[in-house]
């Protein structure tokens, strides 16, 4: 065999190795399954670069642990661990940063007997790593201590506004820095269930306004009580799932696709307090097919996440209740999902249960991400001028994304440019700091040309007044002659 035939043979074997390398590495991510984009002020659909991308995925299997099943809800500890309820199998995974099992929670010594987990729906982990496990069939929640060893239990809550019929199957529990436990439960409608710090029920917050058709309140108004029954309950939105922010604000999701509010932030009152900054609120997709949000991630800086079952995206707000971008899909191939059923992040990557493929999804941050994560981090803590400069790199990957026009606006109104403010805040459609700059450019152009509109309009209205005096004077002229000539 010739040199040329031995290079050409080189070849061959060096892409062959590069192709089953590839094959044997399915968990690197070259293109995206899906795109990106976002809505306009008007509601308009506008392509967006990907904001994250599918990184790797791992498995049961994978990790030496044997395969989850149905597993339904992840956290995200305060340490970085990741917290995995396998529901099936009736344990707690915990992962580490590197996606290696650090211990699993398979069940715990209850008053000297055996005792464990019955379809748990829920997991919250506090920051002095104690564990509640919302124990749906078991009626009750669980908190375990960091090593896994059992607390106590928290069942149903007695008190003489719940009726002798209430059942109690916990499906989401959060704790908050006072130690008060909020927990989401399967058919209550009253809101979210509350305990203080020792466990005593204290109340219910939040209930969802109920939802009706006028027509259908019109037909129960004048039907009769036989036709009253058959007719459909107009009965408040239950929530289907719950997160606590840094500030001990609660996030609460609603999967109903009719309700006007699917995602809520509710303060100690249990008043929705959520902000919304132009038209559309935190609701997902606008087409005709709406947004069915079961999780709801709280990050720093006021950023939350919600995950749409309906195609399976994860659409990420800031604290204004702008949306920054979408990402995910239903789907087969890597970076889509069957049954997504919890989302959660760690920096700039974030994480999404699916619960028929029994695996997780992790994603990483694009420079475009990145740059949208960081600019609205510092946009969120006022420091606009530092933002300004990531939002024009933003602008330099996605000339028509508004919050960056938004930012680069304030900037300027902070800095006194208000003019160039206005311009911005135009392309960004905030009409309420745009109608701020004009105020102010109007003002400050006053102020700088008042004196050449006094030096321009005094003698013109002196000019004014004489010419009207000359007329008068010369009307009363014209008058005498007429009259000393008919005389």
């Amino acid at each position: 065999m010739g040199a040329y035939g031995l290079k050409i043979k080189r070849a061959i074997l060096f892409m062959a190795a590069v192709f089953i390398f590839a094959g044997l590495s399915p968990k690197l991510a070259h293109a995206s399954p899906y795109e990106g984009y976002t809505y306009s002020y008007w509601g308009e659909t506008v392509h967006s670069p990907i904001a994250y991308l599918p990184s790797k995925t791992i498995t049961g299997q994978e990790i030496g642990i044997g395969p989850w099943s149905s597993p339904v809800d992840m956290f995200v500890a305060p340490d970085g661990h990741l917290y995995v309820l396998d529901s099936g199998n009736g344990r707690i995974v915990v992962l580490d940063s590197e996606w290696k099992a650090v211990r699993q929670i398979k069940g715990f010594q209850n008053n000297g007997k055996q005792d464990g987990f019955n379809n748990p729906e829920g997991i919250f982990v506090t920051e002095a790593g104690h564990i509640y496990v919302a124990d749906t069939e078991n009626r009750r929640v669980v908190e375990l201590d960091g090593s896994g060893a059992f607390v106590r239990e928290i069942s149903a809550p007695k008190s003489e506004v719940i009726s002798s019929n209430f059942e109690y199957f916990p499906r989401k529990v959060i704790v908050d820095k006072a130690g008060r436990i909020y927990v989401v439960a399967r058919g209550v409608f009253d809101g979210i269930i509350e305990f203080d710090s020792e466990g005593g029920f204290t109340g219910f917050m939040g209930t969802n306004r109920v939802q009706f058709d006028p027509v259908d309140l019109f037909w129960k108004t004048v039907s009769t009580k036989e036709q009253r029954e058959k007719l459909i309950r107009f009965v408040p939105i239950e929530f289907n799932n719950v997160d606590v922010d840094l500030d001990g604000f609660i996030f609460t999701t609603t999967a109903d696709k009719q309700t006007s509010a699917p995602v809520k932030r509710l303060n100690p009152s249990g008043i929705d307090v959520i902000r919304i900054n132009g038209n559309i609120g935190p609701v997902g997709d606008l087409s005709t097919m709406r947004s069915a949000f079961i999780d709801i991630d709280v990050s720093g800086n006021g950023v939350y996440r919600t995950l749409d079952s309906t195609r399976g995206r994860i659409f990420t707000y800031n604290e204004d209740g702008n949306l920054l971008y979408v990402f995910g899909q239903l789907g087969n191939q890597q970076g889509t999902f069957k049954n997504p059923v919890a989302v959660e992040s760690s920096g700039n990557r974030v994480f999404v249960l699916d619960r028929d493929q029994g695996r997780i999804t992790e994603f990483v941050a694009t420079k475009f991400g990145s740059l949208v994560n960081e600019a609205n981090g510092l946009y969120s803590i006022g420091k606009h001028d530092d933002a300004a400069k990531l939002w024009r790199e933003v602008l330099r990957l996605d000339a028509n994304y508004e919050m960056a026009y938004i930012g680069i606006g304030k900037s300027m109104l902070r800095q006194g440019e208000y003019k160039q403010a206005m311009t911005f805040l135009k392309l960004g459609n905030d009409r309420e700091y745009y109608s701020k700059a004009l105020t102010k450019y109007r003002r400050e152009y006053m102020r700088e040309h008042f004196g050449i509109f006094m030096t321009v309009l005094i003698p013109l209205i002196l000019v004014v007044i004489a010419v009207r005096r000359s007329m008068r004077l010369r009307k009363g002229e014209l008058k005498q002659d007429a009259v000393s000539q008919g005389g």
